[in-house]
């Protein structure tokens, strides 16, 4: 029986529980060859079915090197193809030997001109949501958790990083390549298997936090999140002890398509946060969240990714208000909620997608990621603290962290686990409205505060026609402009020439700012912005940030064409995530 609609794994088979990975690097060929030993939790035999995507299956052997008969099916366009595997009676580990395909999925191969340093190439992996499969064969859900031991060997010169903990390198096998190895002792979901391999260089940032990234990058990313030693520290006095020893950043190439990636020990991070300022470090915050509520409390699949985000984005609130002060957290929460209302008008208001608790059978969930699931979730939860009181919902919220830490559940697991803890919270919140109804429930919490106040205010007056003083724009903060750019929406092209000749917001170093007008200039048929928003779409690779501005330009007939010819320079840059779901919106 199958329980995660995006994979094969069969919950009547038995169940992987460690890898062991030893995989060659061939950046020329765009491939990586090996095998990957898998451990299983019972000793039995049948069928096992794993999954896959482009792999090159050679041979599939038990523990004393006897062929283990296979079958890979025709490849579904969402799920990949099903690799069974006949077990002999007794079976506990399976080896299989294969190699993966120049373009997996979860693999982006960059020449050196694509990086910062421009003389070596680059690799990383990106696993999210279900692309595990084209790098590693697997029981590919969040619902089951594995422990690892890796081996990469790479060309002499560059380095390999994983989510996980080093145990050293030496010289590999051919000559003239490098192994390193590595060991992640705690269960992880298969989604959170990362590595990259580059021209890296490191420096810590404290006891236990350090930074990666191209020497070039990385003075630059060690100033900018030199904080993050005391942030782990606050966190662990909301959400309870740090359970995966280091929390290690890396920051990657421009074409990274997310934000951050919240893999356990190593988070990836797009260099769109290193804006100067510390402006954009929420994002660190937000993935550091990540280690409590996604990493040790997982949901079981994609249908509950809420429970993955929604509990980060609150986690990520609560730690604002520590840092920021509850002003501050305010805005950023602000800024959510336009977020959301914006991808419920696309999603519709009362769609599907627009339910917490989704029904994804049959559908790819790089094509419908939104923010529902972070913002709508956050407000729920924000709903359910607000019906008992900050100090019984944090009670409970360390009790869920502690009860389910290395486990993977359902929206079900948490609704009863809600009425047994804090019937009070079950009986104020209409739950299923919350979690089974569409749009936004008339009882959302919606955030407030007196700057928040300020600035509503302020944007009314503008759409109305009075613009507010230069003075008062200048005093802006990154946030601050981010909140007003969301809320203008529509803006004419006067006002448009207005902030770009007395400010300059196209060229910010603050990406959210920076796309936030760009976004309303192309709306507002601002041509003297065009230049800057080619630019910003051929050097980023975020689709945060790509999408918006896509779907600005293709709203006029020569904006899509403007928008097609800048897709077609820039796609080969961009992860196959980003490329093939920026084709989508340009369809």
């Amino acid at each position: 029986m199958r329980q995660d609609p995006h994979s094969y794994a069969d919950d009547t088979q038995p169940r992987t529980c460690a890898w062991d990975l030893q995989l060659t690097v061939d950046m020329a060929a765009r491939r990586l060859t090996g095998q990957v030993t898998l451990t299983l939790d019972g000793a039995q035999g049948g069928p096992l079915d794993l999954d896959t995507r482009a792999l090159a299956v050679e041979r599939v052997e038990d523990a004393q090197g006897n062929a283990i008969p296979w079958v890979l099916d025709p490849a579904d366009a969402i799920l990949g193809a099903r690799l069974r595997l006949t077990l002999p009676k007794g079976c506990d580990h399976v080896t299989l030997h294969y190699a993966t395909s120049p373009d997996a999925t979860a693999l982006q191969w960059l020449e050196p001109q694509q990086t910062a340093g421009g003389q070596h190439p680059f690799l990383f992996s990106q696993c999210q949501a279900i692309h595990a499969r084209s790098m590693v064969p697997c029981q590919d859900t969040p619902g089951i958790r594995v422990s690892y031991r890796a081996a990469l060997t790479v060309p002499a010169g560059l380095t390999a990083v994983m989510a996980a903990a080093s145990v050293g390198h030496g010289a590999g096998t051919p000559a003239g390549t490098t192994t390193f190895r590595f060991e992640m002792p705690q269960p992880i979901p298969s989604y959170l298997l990362a590595l990259a391999v580059g021209d890296l260089a490191s420096q810590d940032l404290g006891p236990r936090c350090r930074v990666w990234a191209e020497p070039k990058v990385l003075p630059a990313a060690a100033r900018e999140f030199s904080d993050v030693e005391r942030m782990v520290t606050a966190a662990e006095g909301l959400l309870g002890p740090y359970l995966w020893d280091r929390f290690d950043m890396l920051v990657m190439p421009p074409s990274f398509p997310y934000g951050g990636m919240e893999n356990p020990r190593l988070t990836f991070l797009t260099p769109t946060l290193l804006a100067g300022d510390k402006s954009l470090v929420n994002v660190v915050v937000h993935e550091l969240s990540h280690s409590w509520t996604g990493n040790l409390v997982t949901n079981a699949s994609l249908e509950h990714f809420w429970l993955n985000e929604g509990f980060t984005v609150y986690a990520e609130r609560r730690l604002q208000e520590l840092l920021e002060g509850p002003q501050g957290a305010a805005l950023h929460a602000a800024i959510g909620l336009a977020g959301l209302r914006e991808d419920m008008e696309r999603l519709g208001r009362d769609g599907p997608l627009t339910r917490l608790r989704t029904q994804l059978q049959g559908t790819d969930p790089d094509e419908v990621y939104s923010q529902v699931p972070y913002e709508k979730g956050f407000l729920f939860l924000t709903r359910l603290e607000a019906a008992v009181g900050r100090p019984a919902w944090d009670v409970f919220l360390r009790a869920y962290i502690e009860t389910f830490r290395f486990q993977s559940i359902t929206t079900d697991t948490f609704v009863a686990f809600l009425r047994k803890t804090l019937p009070q919270a079950a009986a104020a919140v209409d739950l299923d409205t919350w979690i089974h109804g569409t749009g936004l429930p008339k009882d959302a919490p919606l955030p407030h505060s007196a700057r928040l106040d300020e600035l509503v205010a302020l944007c009314a007056a503008w759409r109305n026609g009075t613009r507010p003083p230069v003075d008062t724009l200048k005093a802006f903060s990154p946030t601050d402009w981010q909140v007003v750019l969301a809320r203008l929406e529509h803006l004419p092209v006067a006002e448009c020439a207005f902030l770009e000749t007395t400010f300059d917001l196209g060229h910010s170093g603050n990406m959210e700012v920076r796309v936030g007008y760009l976004t309303l200039a192309v709306r507002a048929g601002h041509a003297a912005a065009l230049p800057q928003v080619d630019h910003t779409l051929r050097t980023v690779g975020r689709m945060k940030y790509l999408r918006p501005l896509y779907t600005a330009l293709k709203a006029t007939p020569e904006g899509l064409t403007a928008a097609r010819a800048t897709f077609e320079k820039a796609k080969a840059g961009y992860h196959p995530v980003a490329r093939a779901v920026m084709e989508g919106v340009l369809r």
